[in-house]
């Protein structure tokens, strides 16, 4: 009987594995097969003559500049969230804010909403302020998607830091600053690479605000610039295959190399939040 559990357990994570690692296999498997080996019977698994034909199409239409744009929107966004968080979540742990759960209900409240529900109002705001089609909109959206649960997971991993601890370092000669940076901030790396990993994949993700705040050819986000490989005629599955396969490069290592404060930095914080 205990045999069968584990066989039974065995294939079902199989299939598992199977149904979620497919698609990106076979859009691998695709991206390297000649345009008219893509749709050849029976298919082929893997390309007998491997060709980069697709990934040489993508460079001579600028996708690099687009995986640039959209790397430096993400880490832009996520430097100015953690910054700010950070002041935010420490000022609701240490000092007697006034209204302090309605503020926090705020946060959880934004947390809830879906950004392209403001996202009309979002556009019309940005441009009476002369920020549409600009490279500062898109950190600027950015950041104040990602702001909430930056304070939400860094208030609650300082709650954890004994206020003794910064105490003994301003008895010792540290300013609160000096205190808080190399007492708190290094005691809150699980929660401030939690939000910044769960920051970056929000913003390397996104199609819808990208394609809306932004509409020059030299500022769209790799998510936005893949789309045009899907024409009115016909796609161009080779290149549309080979710009997902180097879109899902960036995430997968940043979750490989953080998985474990990511997952951690969310436990605590919905622990001891």
């Amino acid at each position: 009987m205990k045999i069968l559990s584990r066989t039974l357990l065995l294939l079902a994570c199989l299939l598992a594995a199977i149904v979620a690692l497919g698609p990106i296999l076979w859009a691998v498997s695709t991206s390297f097969k000649s345009t008219n080996r893509i749709f050849a019977v029976p298919p082929e698994i893997v390309p007998q003559i491997p060709t980069t034909q697709h990934y040489s199409k993508l460079a001579a239409e600028g996708v690099q500049w687009a995986f640039l744009n959209s790397t430096g929107y993400a880490v832009l966004a996520v430097l100015i969230a953690l910054i700010l968080g950070s002041i935010a979540g420490y000022a609701l742990t240490r000092y007697p804010v006034a209204g302090k759960p309605a503020i926090l209900l705020v946060f959880l409240g934004a947390m809830a909403v879906p950004g392209f529900a403001v996202l009309l109002p979002t556009q019309m705001l940005a441009t009476g302020l002369g920020l549409y089609n600009t490279w500062a909109i898109l950190p600027i959206i950015y950041a104040g998607h990602i702001l909430p649960f930056a304070v939400w997971v860094t208030r609650s991993h300082f709650a954890t830091i004994p206020r003794e601890l910064e105490q003994a370092a301003e008895i010792d000669g540290y300013s609160r600053a000096e205190a808080v940076w190399k007492i708190v901030l290094p005691g809150a790396k699980p929660a401030l690479l939690a939000a910044a990993t769960f920051g970056f994949l929000h913003c390397w993700n996104d199609y819808v605000t990208g394609s809306t705040m932004v509409d020059s050819p030299n500022l769209r986000t790799l998510q936005v610039a893949l789309i045009f490989f899907q024409g009115f005629h016909g796609r161009d599955w080779g290149a549309l295959m080979a710009g997902v396969v180097i879109a899902t490069i960036p995430p997968v290592l940043i979750f490989l190399l953080f998985r474990k404060f990511l997952i951690g930095g969310f436990a605590d914080g919905s622990i001891k939040g």
